[in-house]
């Protein structure tokens, strides 16, 4: 069995993922000892899946677009950078995403077209956000919660969700390269 490592995202336009990686910028001037998100690979997960077989691509492609028919474009709003789980032993540095109602929904969706395939539920609870960046030892926190108190509460607007992502992840030991295996659009644009 050939398998790929997937989840489904949504994915941003070239001047969105700049405005992202300028707030990337300013920490990555701290010494910070963080693995950064690559600009171009810069997203939203709604959904990891895992390793998948590659036969079951087309079919989760087409489960998920028939639960998705009804969905529209709707707004994200991008506001605040802040780090899981906290700033004391931080592990993740991320730009946050606001839980509208249609995200919240969209999430609901995908994740009932992934366990229609037997995936386990999603052993987290769906915390919307951007990572820019993975810590891969303790932070300096003085120096961290500086940088928050001066960017934190930054407003990087709104952006049009127009589909979603289907996209293989292979883990190299540079980092993951992204592979987009299909696409969903969605009908209309928001009000």
């Amino acid at each position: 069995m050939s398998t790929l490592r997937l989840f489904w995202a949504v994915t941003f336009p070239e001047e969105i993922r700049d405005k992202i990686a300028s707030v990337q910028a300013v920490f990555q001037k701290l010494p910070l000892n963080v693995k950064w998100v690559e600009t171009e690979n810069l997203h939203l997960t709604i959904r990891f899946i895992g390793a998948t077989d590659k036969a079951l691509v087309e079919p989760l492609l087409s489960t998920t677009r028939g639960r998705l028919a009804e969905i529209n474009a709707f707004p994200l709003f991008l506001r605040r950078v802040g780090v899981f789980p906290s700033l004391k032993a931080p592990r993740v540095l991320w730009v946050g995403v606001e839980e509208t109602p249609s995200l919240l929904h969209l999430h609901h969706l995908v994740e009932e077209a992934v366990r229609s395939f037997g995936f386990p539920p999603d052993a987290k609870r769906f915390s919307p956000h951007i990572t820019l960046g993975r810590f891969r030892t303790g932070a300096n926190g003085l120096l961290l919660q500086q940088a928050m108190g001066e960017i934190g509460d930054v407003e990087l607007g709104k952006v049009e969700v127009d589909g979603i992502a289907l996209i293989a992840s292979e883990l190299t030991p540079q980092g993951p390269i992204y592979s987009p295996v299909g696409r969903i659009d969605f009908d209309c644009a928001s009000g």
